[in-house]
């Protein structure tokens, strides 16, 4: 008998500790759980933000792969850093979706002249401004406004658009060699309406606007670049650049800085010509690169820089093309890509950037594909000496380029990888212009060939189903 109550003593004991256990055990359990999902959450919630700031701006980096779409080209040059690349597809034939004809300009009472056209696009508009301001539709061709000012010389030149509003140059006369004072406009982007304008120190015959950071930028011919407030026009500051005896360069932005060639003595090296760097903010000087002199030419710069992954890439009329920097200026490399005893043999065009290349015209008469990390030739297509004032667009692995004065005239359409020609059409030195699959393109030689018929600005598409020329 005292065996059995041992025996269920110690059977009781043990059932009475292992009971403790398991209670011990299910508090355990409960607490480690509630540890893992407070850590998971943390994760879930600190990974996201980390990728919604990018440390450089998507826009910087283009995308290699052509999409249906790319919505706006809202400045010379496609965007802020100027790369002249879109991702968008391109017509694969000179199909022409719209035009607009010497003929149709006069059915509206528009005579006046139809040279130094850089359209842009935005909001499903293109903008062109050959002496009257015109919003077309982008997929009709149809007029949606056009601005004029009637009963003074108005001559409007570069165009940049953003925060529902058109930015313009403006001229007081067209003769670019002697102009008075010129102006800075602003439009409404949807009605024309007028918004405001402010006066430069000099005329702006060839530097184009720039909106970023909610401020216009534009050099004029008194060697100043200025930083206007985009909501209302005043001045945020002014720079003379010095040594410039003008700025004919447009303006480029990358991450928060404004890059800026100018022209200095054009026939010495009294006042050599730079490449500056300036705060976006204040406009203080970052640093400046100074050209290389060659007796006889003309060492200016009067090219637009290009800038793409942390380097400026830039021309100057002397034959001269250099890699540099975005940080400091420090010279990557350069090259030496035209030569001739004319004084103009160079680059006064902004370089487009893309697929591993740089792609520039010279006024000696090559079209260059060079290798962005050496700058050394990849290929190049023989157009005879001419003006070279087109700045190229890439996309899709095409690239397109116009032929000016003194050449064969054409505007091309070549393959990015190797420079065979796909297409051409006799158009002269345009720079064109690409969005959802529509280029674009101003016909340089209209002047040449006044018929009604006659094409001044041209989509082509393959969506297009008109012939060019008839």
């Amino acid at each position: 008998m005292k065996k059995i109550t041992i025996l269920l003593v110690v059977f009781l004991a043990v059932f009475i500790i292992g009971c403790i256990q398991q209670v011990g055990k299910k508090d355990t359990e409960t607490i480690k759980p509630i540890e893992k999902v407070k850590e998971a959450s943390a994760e879930k919630i600190t990974e996201p933000q980390q990728e919604a700031v990018p440390k450089e701006p998507i826009e910087e980096k283009p995308v290699e792969k052509p999409e249906d779409k790319e919505t706006n080209w809202p400045t010379f040059h496609g965007n802020n850093a100027r790369t002249g690349f879109s991702t968008s597809k391109v017509p694969s034939k000179p199909n022409v979706l719209w035009k607009w004809t010497f003929d149709d300009f006069m059915q509206i009472d528009y005579d006046g002249n139809f040279e130094g056209n850089w359209p842009i696009i935005n909001d499903n508009k293109v903008f062109i401004a050959p002496e009257h301001i015109f919003a077309l539709d982008l997929n009709t061709g149809k007029k949606v406004w056009s601005y004029a000012e009637n009963g003074r010389s108005f001559f409007p030149r570069g165009l940049a658009a953003g925060n529902g509003k058109l930015f313009v140059s403006v001229n007081a006369g067209d003769n670019l060699r002697n102009l008075p004072p010129g102006f800075v406009y602003a439009l409404n982007e949807n009605t024309g309406k007028f918004l405001w304008k402010y006066q430069t120190q000099k005329g702006v015959s060839h530097s184009l606007p720039l909106f970023a950071d909610n401020k216009v930028f534009v050099g004029d011919d008194s060697g100043n670049i200025y930083a206007l407030n985009a909501d209302n026009g005043n001045l945020i500051w002014k720079k003379y650049l010095e040594y410039a005896e003008v700025v004919h360069s447009s303006p480029a932005y990358y991450n928060g800085v404004i890059f800026v060639g100018t022209e200095g003595s054009q026939r010495n090296n009294a006042m050599p010509s730079h490449l500056y760097a300036l705060d976006a903010e204040n406009g203080k000087e970052l640093w400046r690169f100074k050209v290389d002199y060659i007796q006889g030419k003309l060492n200016l710069i009067h090219a637009t820089p290009a800038i793409l992954d942390g380097i400026v890439y830039v021309g100057a009329e002397n034959g001269y093309f250099y890699a540099l920097n975005a940080k400091d200026g420090s010279l990557i490399w350069k090259n030496k890509i035209a030569s001739g005893a004319e004084e103009l043999i160079g680059v006064s065009a902004a370089a487009a950037l893309g697929y591993g290349k740089v792609f520039i015209g010279t006024y000696e008469g090559k079209f260059l594909a060079l290798d962005q990390k050496d700058g050394k030739i990849v290929w190049e297509y023989n157009f005879g000496k001419a003006n070279a004032d087109s700045s190229p667009v890439l996309a899709d692995n095409k690239v397109y380029f116009g032929v000016g004065e003194g050449g064969d005239e054409y505007f091309y359409s070549f393959n990015a990888e190797n420079g065979n020609v796909i297409w051409k059409e006799k158009l002269g030195g345009s720079s064109g212009t690409l969005v959802n699959g529509i280029l674009i393109v101003p016909n340089r030689l209209i002047e040449d060939n006044f018929k009604p018929s006659t094409p001044v600005i041209i989509a082509f598409s393959d969506e297009g189903k008109e012939s060019l020329w008839e």
